[in-house]
Order: structure tokens, then C-alpha cells, then sequence
């Protein structure tokens, strides 16, 4: 038999009271039904007794005294009645809090079980990164593996004017095969323009919200840190404001989550372009300018594209001297074996600035540099 524990016991209690309320309020009920039964009677008799000269007094205060049993029993009901209600008001309130603890007690152990899972993790990982360590010091640096030309590399790789596939980027493919094999559905499948499968990292865990998006890079965290912040120190947070209760769950053991308005103003669609000529742009509120290198097709935000195309830096996708660009540029780097121009700078690049909006005017750095003195 489990063990019931002070909250329980209270509300048992309270049940239990409510219970023998409703109880004695049934057979008060049966016991007024019964008295205006017999009062009906007496009355009936004293009608009857006026024609026949009878004893008018006896049935009189028959009539009387039913009348009074009848007053106390109102009375003792409306006594139950208020009882019924307060016990009632109180086990609603205990009912609630009850539910609140049990529903914070189960985030609270969902938090706490992801914590020690994400431990696990992190022993697995360190044996893991001694595996994929000694795999890759199989490998010499200069070691020439396969040719990279009408290979994809995802944008911004640090090999993206190697010719040949890296050890680094070998190694990180095992590993990646390895993972998707073994946990497949933690693989996303995008389309963007070829298809691409990818295990995301998420950029920013703190904050009013994660993000898989960052304006810098950021470090990445441990299993165990990583867990904090995106699991269980979210939801004992949430737990704590259920017993408090200022926030609710929908179902049990599941958040309601609100989502967050993002402050950002909308990015407006992309448009693909090979860029003839290297640009750059400003992508986000913060930092260096994004580089667009020539002989490429990029996705540029569609005033970018519109302003590349009309300074003659670049073909649309969609037009057939863009298809004509990507083919040629393709021709080019099979002849010279994947090698293509060096690391573009900045000064190397036509600079079409803040095409998007994103960065604040002279006068309005103005205006705060005043504000804080």
C-alpha cells in the first residue's frame, strides 16, 4: 500500500469530511421531505376537525411543531451547506497545489535525469575524442585524398580553397556517417539548391531565447553546460514559478511554452546570384562585412542581389547567363584541378555597405554617445 504523504493525507482528510457533509445533508434532506409530508397531513386534519367539533388545539399545535422541525431542518441545512462549500474552497485549493508540486516534481525530474544523462555524454565523448584523435593523426596534413572541385563544402569553411579534401574534413565526415548511422533522426535534411544533411550546433543557449544563428561566433559548451542551459535549468525555473503559481502546464509534465517576438526586423527573401566580381555587404547589425567571393553562386538577401545585378557584379540564378556563369566557373576549376583564386580581403571586394538597414546612422551613435554623457 503506498504511503500517502501530508498533502495527501490533507486532501484525503478534507475528502473524507466533504464526504460525510454530503452525507448528513442527504438525510436531512429525506428528514424535511418527511416533515412536509406530515405536515401536509396535520393541517389536512385540522380542515377536517373544524366541521366535526374535534379537539382544534391538539391539531393545531401538531401543525405547530411540524412547522418548527421544519425551520430547524432549513436551518441545520444551510449550516451544512456553507460547511460543504468552505471544505470544498479548501480542497480545491489543496487539490491545486498539489497538482502544481506534482507537475513541478515531475520538470524537476526530467531536468535532473538529463543532467546525469548529459554526463554520460560527456564520458562517451572523451572517448570518443580520443578515437577520432588517433584517426586523424593517421593522416599527414599535406596528404592528398580526392579532388574537391565539384565538391559542396558548407559556406565558410576554413578548407574552402583547399583542392583536395582535408584530413580534418575526412575525419569529420567519418564521424559525422558514424553518428548519423547510429542516431539518424538527429540529422537535419535541407535544400539549398543541393541537399545537405547536418547535426546543428545551438549558437546561443542563454538568453531571451536559443538560437541557432549567432551575430559572432561563440565557443561551444560541454555536454553538461550545454544541457544546463538548454534543459534543466529552464525547466526548474519553470517548476519553481508552477509552485508559485504564476506560470501553468498545459499537460503534465510538458511546459507551456510562450514564444518570444523576435526583436529583429523581418530578413527579406533570398535570391541565388554567381557573383562575377567579389563583394561584400553587411549581414548583420554587428562586425566585419560578409564577403561574397567571385566565380561562386551565393544566396544574397534579394536588395543585395538587386544592387549586385545592377552594378554588374553578378548574374541571377535564375537567368541563363547566371546557368552559363556556374557552368563555365565549374569547366574552369575541373581544368586547373580545383584550384582557384586565394583568400579574398576585404580590400579586394566592392563594398556595397549597409544595403539591408541594419547598422545605426552617425546621428543616431550621436544621439546615445549624448544620452549616457
Amino acid at each position: 500500500m503506498r504511503r500517502l504523504s501530508q498533502p495527501d493525507k490533507a486532501i484525503v482528510s478534507l475528502e473524507t469530511e466533504l464526504a460525510n457533509l454530503n452525507a448528513s445533508r442527504e438525510k436531512l434532506l429525506a428528514q424535511r421531505v418527511a416533515a412536509i409530508d406530515e405536515l401536509d397531513k396535520a393541517r389536512a386534519d385540522r380542515r377536517e376537525s373544524l366541521g366535526q367539533n374535534a379537539d382544534i388545539v391538539a391539531t393545531s399545535a401538531a401543525v405547530r411543531d411540524l412547522k418548527a422541525r421544519i425551520m430547524d431542518l432549513d436551518e441545520l441545512l444551510g449550516d451544512v451547506d456553507h460547511d460543504i462549500s468552505e471544505i470544498s474552497e479548501r480542497l480545491a485549493r489543496e487539490r491545486g497545489v498539489h497538482d502544481r508540486n506534482e507537475r513541478a516534481d515531475a520538470l524537476e525530474k526530467i531536468a535532473s535525469a538529463t543532467d546525469k544523462r548529459a554526463r554520460e555524454i560527456e564520458v562517451a565523448v572523451a572517448g570518443l575524442k580520443l578515437a577520432v584523435i588517433a584517426l586523424r593523426a593517421e593522416l599527414p596534413e599535406d596528404i592528398k585524398l580526392w579532388p574537391t572541385h565539384y565538391a559542396h563544402r558548407p559556406h565558410g569553411s576554413v578548407d574552402d580553397d583547399n583542392p583536395t579534401a582535408s584530413p580534418r574534413e575526412v575525419v569529420a565526415g567519418v564521424l559525422a556517417d558514424a553518428l548519423a548511422r547510429a542516431l539518424p533522426d538527429l540529422f537535419d535534411l535541407s535544400l539549398d539548391g543541393y541537399y545537405r544533411s547536418a547535426l546543428s550546433r545551438i549558437m546561443v543557449p542563454k538568453g531571451l531565447r536559443a538560437d541557432w544563428a549567432s551575430d559572432e561566433p561563440t565557443q561551444p559548451l560541454t555536454a553538461v553546460k550545454a544541457c544546463e542551459a538548454l534543459i534543466s535549468e529552464p525547466l526548474r525555473d519553470l517548476a519553481n514559478e508552477i509552485r508559485a503559481g504564476t506560470a501553468s502546464v498545459s499537460e503534465r509534465g510538458r511546459p507551456q511554452v510562450t514564444y518570444l517576438k523576435d526583436p529583429s526586423p523581418s530578413r527579406p527573401p533570398d535570391e541565388e546570384v554567381f557573383v562575377t566580381s567579389s563583394l561584400s555587404y553587411f549581414a548583420t547589425s554587428v562586425g566585419p562585412p560578409l564577403i561574397c567571393g567571385r566565380g561562386r553562386a551565393h544566396m544574397l538577401p534579394k536588395p543585395v542581389a538587386d544592387l549586385a545585378i545592377w552594378r554588374e557584379l553578378g548574374h541571377r540564378m535564375s537567368s541563363p547567363e547566371g546557368i552559363e556563369a556556374l557552368e563555365e566557373a565549374k569547366r574552369r576549376r575541373e581544368r586547373i584541378r580545383g584550384y582557384g583564386d586565394g583568400a579574398i580581403r576585404h580590400d579586394d571586394c566592392v563594398a556595397l555597405g549597409d544595403v539591408l538597414g541594419l547598422r545605426a546612422s552617425e546621428d543616431e551613435i550621436a544621439e546615445v554617445e549624448r544620452a549616457i554623457g
